[in-house]
């Protein structure tokens, strides 16, 4: 992301209130208050705690008085901005009759399940994997098998004997690849990409590459588009994790080859595509511009400066806990094993200690012992959780 800045100042320290708008984070948080926890510190879910970037919340608030918020097309002001994102921010050159419009990330996933693969067919996902894909798999009446990352001196890796055995299996006929990962926050290099792009193709195995966390990089990293070195396989993009837009169900799938596109586009609308949401619509529009490039590079600064305040507090003063690297994402994978806690007794450390986060298991056996911190939140916040985190761990560890 070479753009230049615009030197504008963005507020990431103060939290933004979800009272009143149904939001599911928030709900979750009155329900703990509900219970009789009078203070809790909520830092589950990968949504940030602060409002999305000010070019389009002004962008938003003009088009809503307005007050047209009809049946919304993919026309050309629409492809162009994907178009210039993707050139700009994401380095690859994407021509317009690639892009297309679904409704979400797991359903972009469901139309691809549905599209490629037949029932019984088996579907590879990376494990730790990210349970809303699980679930998509299930229910389309796939079998899901894992390829379990290794954990090597604290750094995350594709085990490529494990990953060609499950690939060359002729019943596997789609791979899920989550770049950044979700939820080690695990970036795959290019050279790792051409790698699973080479196995795909000689065992014909289509990529599915949900990239929405592309955009939220740490220092030193950059998430390079899978299609950018697999032309027959599909990246996912969305404004989701960039900007904050989570609850807007609106995604677009990057296709480079014509079949694989007319045969989703076939599926897509057999599915009842209908509109872009028209808000969204006016959202893209005005995330992908140099001023939405700004505001995620200070973004990605606040969450880095988080992560090394997490990592370094761990590191002098909880030892037996430690924050893995964040290579992209704002969350931050907590490797607690070394508590010697069952994941029962680890997710009540952290009640004990008022932080409601998301743990582990919830990913799989691969994720048993650890437990996922959103990075996205005030400072003050984290400093706070971390100060109590320290108490029960002096009385416990």
């Amino acid at each position: 992301m070479n753009l230049e800045k615009t030197g504008r100042a963005y507020d990431f320290e103060t939290e933004v209130s979800r009272d009143g708008t149904g939001n599911m984070k928030g709900r979750m948080a009155e329900k703990l208050k509900e219970e009789g926890i009078a203070d809790p510190i909520v830092l589950f879910g990968a949504e940030m705690d602060f409002p999305t970037a000010p070019c389009i919340r002004e962008k938003l608030e003009t088009f809503a008085r307005e007050g047209i918020y009809g049946f919304t097309q993919a026309d050309e002001a629409y492809l162009g901005a994907i178009r210039w994102w993707m050139k700009h921010v994401r380095g690859m050159e994407v021509a317009p009759e690639w892009i297309l419009p679904v409704q979400g990330t797991t359903f972009a996933l469901s139309i691809c399940l549905r599209a490629i693969t037949r029932p019984g067919e088996k579907v590879l996902l990376m494990s730790p994997s990210y349970y809303r894909f699980d679930r998509a798999v299930l229910r389309n009446e796939r079998e899901p098998v894992y390829h379990s990352l290794l954990l090597e001196n604290g750094e995350y890796r594709i085990n490529w004997t494990d990953l060609e055995k499950k690939l060359s299996d002729p019943a596997c006929t789609l791979m899920v690849l989550v770049n950044p990962h979700n939820p080690t926050g695990k970036v795959f290099s290019e050279e790792d990409l051409k790698k699973i792009a080479a196995l795909a193709g000689e065992y014909r195995v289509t990529v599915f590459s949900d990239e929405i966390f592309a955009e939220t990089m740490q220092p030193g990293f950059a998430a390079v588009p899978y299609t950018a070195v697999d032309p027959l396989g599909i990246t996912c993009t969305s404004l989701g994790k960039a900007f904050n837009l989570t609850g807007v169900n609106q995604a677009n799938l990057i296709v480079p080859d014509e079949t694989l596109s007319e045969k989703l586009r076939v599926r897509r609308d057999r599915d009842h595509f209908g509109s872009i949401d028209p808000f969204f619509y006016q959202a893209l529009l005005a995330a992908y511009t140099p001023d939405g490039a700004d505001w995620i590079r200070a973004m990605n600064a606040h969450t880095a400066e988080n992560a090394r305040l997490v990592r370094e507090t761990l590191l002098e003063q909880m030892p037996k806990i430690r924050l893995l690297p964040v290579e992209g994402t704002f969350i931050g994978w907590l490797d607690c094993r070394a508590l010697g806690l069952d994941d029962a007794s680890l997710e009540a450390f952290f009640e004990q200690a008022g932080i409601y986060a998301d743990p582990g298991i919830e990913y799989g056996e691969d994720g048993s012992g650890f437990y996922r911190w959103n990075l996205a939140t005030p400072r003050e916040k984290l400093e706070k959780a971390l100060k109590r985190l320290k108490e029960v761990y002096d009385e416990k560890a």
